[in-house]
C-alpha cells in the first residue's frame, strides 16, 4: 500500500534558512510541501522580514501563505503556538511542519517547534538542525539562492550591509570578522563571537530568487535603511547584544502588513 506524502507547511520568515528547508522538503518524497506559515502577533509589522516581500515570495513559489496570529498581550506563547498548529491541522490537513532552525535559542533546552508540534500531535521536520554554519551557507550559494541582508546589528555590521547580497564575498568578510576576534570592551559588554548564519540574531535575510522561484523578486528600496538605537539587551544564553539595528526600507511599505 502506497503511503501518501505528508501535507507539509514551512515555518516561514522569507529568510535563507526557511528557504533551504523548503528546498529539502521539496526533495523529500515523504513530504508534500503546500504551505508557508507565518507565526506572528496580530498584524504586527516585520521590519527584518517584510510581509509584502513574503507575499511576493509565495506567489513566485506557487505556495499558499498562511498566518497564525496571536492577540496582542499574549503571555502563554507555547499554548498559542500549539493551538495555532492544531488549527492548521484541522483546517488544511497539515501533518508536518518544516523549519530552518539550526540551533537552540537563548536558554531553551529543546527546539521550540519540536515541542509545539509534539504537543499539537503533528510531526516536525528539522533538515538543518546542528548543521555546520559554513557548510549551510556554501550550500545556499551553490544552490543559487539569491539572498539579501534585510537586518543587521552592531557591532559586527553597519548600514552598508542592508540589501547586500549574501555571496562568497560577504561570507569571506564575515569569516574575517570572526578571525579578528572581539575587543576587550565587547567582551565586557557581553558580546559573543559572530555566528556565521546569524543564529544569535546578528543579522537576518530575505530570499529574492533561487531554484524554486518561478521569477526573481524585484525590490524598490529606499536609499537609507531604517535605523533603531537600542539599549544593550540583558538576555542570557546566545542572544546577541546590540546597540544599533538597521533594517531594509521598502518604498510604499506603509505598515508592512
Amino acid at each position: 500500500m502506497d503511503v501518501k506524502p505528508a501535507i507539509t507547511a514551512i515555518s516561514w520568515t522569507g529568510g535563507k534558512d526557511c528557504n533551504l528547508a523548503l528546498l529539502y522538503a521539496k526533495r523529500d518524497s515523504s513530504l508534500d510541501p503546500r504551505y508557508l506559515v507565518v507565526f506572528r502577533i496580530s498584524e504586527q509589522a516585520f521590519h527584518a522580514h517584510p510581509i509584502p516581500l513574503m507575499r511576493k515570495q509565495a506567489e513566485s513559489l506557487g505556495l499558499e501563505l498562511l498566518f497564525v496570529d496571536f492577540p496582542e498581550g499574549t503571555t502563554d506563547y507555547f499554548q498559542a503556538y500549539v493551538d495555532g498548529i492544531r488549527n492548521l491541522h484541522d483546517t488544511y490537513e497539515i501533518t508536518t511542519i518544516s523549519t530552518g532552525d539550526m540551533d537552540l535559542v537563548g536558554t531553551m533546552e529543546r527546539n521550540w517547534m519540536e515541542r509545539c508540534c509534539e504537543a499539537a500531535g503533528i510531526n516536525v521536520h528539522l533538515p538543518l538542525w546542528a548543521i555546520n554554519r559554513e557548510e549551510a551557507l556554501n550550500i545556499m550559494i551553490e544552490e543559487d539562492f539569491e539572498i539579501i541582508f534585510s537586518c543587521v546589528k552592531s557591532p559586527f555590521f553597519d548600514a552598508s550591509w542592508i540589501n547586500r547580497k549574501l555571496d562568497r564575498t560577504a561570507l569571506d568578510d564575515m569569516k574575517k570578522m570572526i578571525s579578528s576576534g572581539l575587543t576587550p570592551e565587547q567582551i565586557n559588554d557581553g558580546v559573543k563571537p559572530l555566528d556565521l548564519c546569524g543564529e544569535r540574531g546578528e543579522y537576518h535575510t530575505m530570499c529574492i530568487g533561487g531554484p524554486l522561484y518561478k521569477s526573481k523578486i524585484w525590490l524598490d528600496v529606499n536609499d537609507e535603511p531604517n535605523k533603531q538605537e537600542t539599549k544593550q539587551t540583558s538576555w542570557k544564553g546566545n542572544i546577541h547584544n546590540s546597540s544599533c539595528i538597521w533594517t531594509i526600507s521598502l518604498k510604499g511599505d506603509e505598515g508592512n502588513k
